[in-house]
């Protein structure tokens, strides 16, 4: 069986409900701290609500609760743990397994308000209101006590959850009251922000206006609505609840968007439908755990909790910039500018599931199951052609680039293609991509074959990796067939990503690096095993090593490697003098000669560790086509090799006539 997922208006739990807490959850802890970060978080989102309603501006807000995960109990010997005797026979019992903390400070706010509006039982059951009932497995008497609470100090004391419940209580009161430590921090300084009443009886009255509010009939001050999240009955509880608060499960909107679209109740009779969303469902998180392919949709550092995530994000910014006219003269500026709300939008905690459920909300039957399949073809045909994309070793290479870039390109892509006119091929999608990698790099600038560039510039990283990316799609697009493409044409961007690559000084240009003595001695050992000199250089050599003077031997092995030690920074530092590597095998010869690098590459290469392939040209001296010196990396190396990228990508930076 499939969990469900469902979102409920607070005055929907008060139907007389009965909540029980096992024994494997903690008791209430919740601090001062925590209840009046809730209290404010009503109550600004109340007023705000209300100020825009009284504008004219209905826009159908819901403050929205994190999940609640519960499961229906039917069990007649667990009903009778905690069940009292005067129970109604059709009494519902729910098991929560998370967010307990939750329903009972809700619970203890509303208590508060209904003894401070003086609202009696008679007057709740008019409204067809019935508070829910909590019992805590590991507390006796914990049900009895919410129930009384306020005119109970004196068990307070009893044990630490009657404590913590005590302490929300008085709490709420002393911060709607804005006495004690509150008073100037409490709901009456809100109140005066949002230019609201600051009676405390009006105060009360917007939480009861709050909290009573249906969930599609809302108040003037909105809704508060919680995630209901529903364990099928054949789920483990206790592993359920240990998976959640150990972070193995994560209740991401993702997580709750599969409660929507497979859930029993959306599918009757319909379980071949149900199955085979499901295995859709399991491929496209299987393809996206392939680090492949998540690393040509993300940059470094990019990840989610549940990769499927990023679909329905995509699929959300696509009918979002749905509206933009295509023929409109600043589209790419709407295009910026919708795509930018979207990402403060998404930040909200689920937002992305409240974007789906509205869709579906209020929908069944035939008109529920059309709802559901029309959005899942939307989710896989965004799925299909991301995939597409990275079956197609030219286009992986473009949007893998583009993605290392920051401003929403991705999506400005599949926009892009999406709205591609018909007789307009592959192709073109690619000369497209290529432009919009060239929109990043224009403002690198090319005088007089000088790139104006140098060590710390933000903008090198991309530009090497863009030397690399366009090297193998300029291969793979030399090919006399698109049947001879492989992957061995692909950059691997996640390995780019493990690896923890960064940009190195091809010659270090410094004696200044070694200052230990150890560092020394094996410095000097490497050069000497590395470095070709006659006998009676090395007789030298090891004559100062032997009696300590290292500083002076590492200058006269620089001397005879005719490594220039005392260059200018704009030399040290120019673009020529730069390359990718990975960060272990930068560590493993920190300042050491070129010629040892070399070697030490050439040694992690055999090891299977990838090296960028113009990272190898430059160690494997490529653009010395005479082959003058295989040990050394001087000027005129530096300047072929800046020479090679320029020549490489002209068609992506600006190059001064």
């Amino acid at each position: 069986m499939v969990n469900s997922i469902d979102r409920k208006a607070v005055t929907e739990l008060m139907k007389g409900y009965y909540f029980y807490i096992p024994s494997y959850q903690r008791g209430y802890r919740w601090t001062s701290i925590q209840v009046v970060q809730l209290l404010s978080d009503l109550l600004c989102y109340a007023s705000s609500t209300f100020n825009k309603r009284i504008q004219g501006i209905n826009e159908g807000e819901y403050y929205c609760l994190q999940p609640v995960v519960a499961r229906k109990i039917t069990d007649k010997e667990v009903l009778k743990k905690f069940l009292p005797k005067d129970a109604k026979k059709d009494a519902e019992a729910w098991e929560i397994i998370d967010g307990q903390q939750r329903l009972t400070t809700l619970y203890i706010l509303y208590k508060y308000l209904i003894t401070k509006c003086n609202i009696s039982a008679e007057s709740l059951k008019e409204d067809e209101i019935e508070l829910y009932h909590l019992t805590y497995a590991t507390r006796k008497g914990s049900s009895v006590f919410l129930a009384n609470i306020g005119n109970n100090d004196d068990e307070c004391n009893d044990n630490i959850d009657f404590f913590h419940m005590s302490q929300a209580y008085e709490t709420i009161d002393k911060w709607i009251r804005s006495i004690d430590e509150y008073e100037l921090t409490g709901a009456k300084s809100l109140c005066q922000r949002y230019n609201l009443s600051t009676k405390v009886s009006d105060i009360l009255n917007i939480f009861r206006s709050l909290l009573n509010a249906e969930k599609d009939k809302y108040s003037m001050y909105g809704s508060v609505q919680v995630l209901w999240y529903e364990l099928a009955d054949d789920k483990d509880a206790i592993k359920e609840f240990r998976e959640i608060n150990t972070g193995k499960i994560y209740l991401t909107d993702a997580e709750l968007i599969k409660a929507l679209f497979l859930r029993t109740q959306n599918l009757e009779s319909q379980e071949h439908i149900q199955m085979q969303r499901a295995l859709e469902w399991e491929n496209i998180e299987n393809t996206l755990q392939n680090d492949a392919f998540w690393c040509f949709l993300n940059a470094k550092g990019i990840d989610m909790p549940n990769r499927i995530d990023f679909i329905f994000n995509l699929r959300y910014k696509m009918e979002t910039l749905s509206v933009l006219n295509q023929d409109d003269d600043n589209l790419d500026g709407k295009v910026d500018t919708l795509l930018r709300d979207c990402e403060t939008k998404l930040a909200t905690n689920n937002f992305v599931f409240n974007y789906f459920y509205d869709k579906f909300d209020g929908k069944s039957n035939v008109e529920l199951i059309q709802a559901l399949t029309t959005e899942w073809d939307e989710i896989l045909n965004i799925f299909h052609t991301i995939e597409d994309w990275y079956e197609d070793v030219i286009t992986y290479n473009l949007i893998g680039m583009l993605s290392q870039y920051q401003g929403n390109l991705l999506p400005k892509c599949y926009y892009h293609f999406n709205h591609m006119d018909e007789n307009e091929s592959r192709g073109e999608f690619k000369d497209w991509l290529k432009q919009k990698i060239c929109d990043q790099t224009q403002n690198i600038t090319v005088e007089q074959g000088h790139i104006d560039l140098s060590f710390g510039d933000s903008r090198i990283f991309n530009l090497l990796l863009l030397l690399n990316v366009h090297h193998l799609n300029k291969q793979a697009e030399g090919l006399e067939s698109q049947s001879e493409l492989s992957s061995i044409y692909k950059f691997p961007f996640d390995v780019l990503t493990k690896q923890g690559w960064d940009i190195e000084h091809i010659d270090s240009f410094t004696t200044n690096g070694l200052k230990e003595i150890s560092n020394k001695k094996e410095w000097i050992s490497i050069a000497l095993e590395d470095l070709s000199m006659n006998e009676e250089e090395r007789s030298f050599i090891n004559e100062l090593y032997e009696e300590g003077e290292l500083d002076k031997a590492i200058e006269k092995i620089r001397e005879i490697a005719k490594e220039w030690t005392d260059a200018p920074e704009e030399v040290k530092n120019n673009i020529g003098n730069l390359t990718l590597l990975d960060s272990g095998t930068n560590r493993s010869y920190g300042n050491s000669l070129f010629v040892v690098k070399r070697r030490k590459i050439i040694e992690r290469m055999k090891a299977g560790i990838y090296v960028p392939v113009t990272t190898t040209y430059v160690f494997m001296k490529l653009f010395d086509e005479n082959g003058t010196n295989r040990s050394r990396w001087g000027e005129e190396d530096m300047n072929k090799y800046q020479a090679y990228i320029c020549d490489e990508l002209k068609d992506y930076l600006n190059i001064k006539k």
